[in-house]
């Protein structure tokens, strides 16, 4: 993921916390508030309680690339924070990527998929 797309201050994830909503599911939460600017911005926070650091960088990195993989298809203009909640660890790289796709549609940040007729 390039490093443009990073929430990089702490101001910043302050601001989102503060003012932004939140949608949850088992493994992840997704806070999100609307930028003044037209950019995209992610920021991942990981909680010592998850694990032994080796275990909370292997889930920043699935959920990086995962994030990753989906910027073209999420709303522009938008902050957005991922939080880790412990079942994380359990969850392959699909299941993160499941997770966030779900998160993002509950959101309103990811166009739904239509099926065939």
């Amino acid at each position: 993921m390039k490093r443009c797309y990073s929430l990089k201050r702490n101001k910043e994830f302050r601001y989102v916390y503060r003012v932004g909503k939140s949608a949850g599911s088992r493994p992840m939460v997704l806070v999100y508030t609307k930028s003044r600017l037209a950019e995209l911005k992610v920021g991942f926070s990981v909680s010592k309680k998850i694990g032994n650091s080796v275990a909370r960088n292997r889930v920043k990195r699935r959920m990086k690339e995962s994030f990753r993989l989906m910027i073209p298809s999420i709303k522009r203009g938008y902050h957005l924070i991922f939080i880790a909640r412990e079942p994380v660890v359990q969850e392959d790289f699909a299941g993160i990527q499941k997770a966030m796709r779900h998160l993002l549609l509950k959101a309103e940040l990811y166009p739904v998929e239509q099926k065939p007729l």
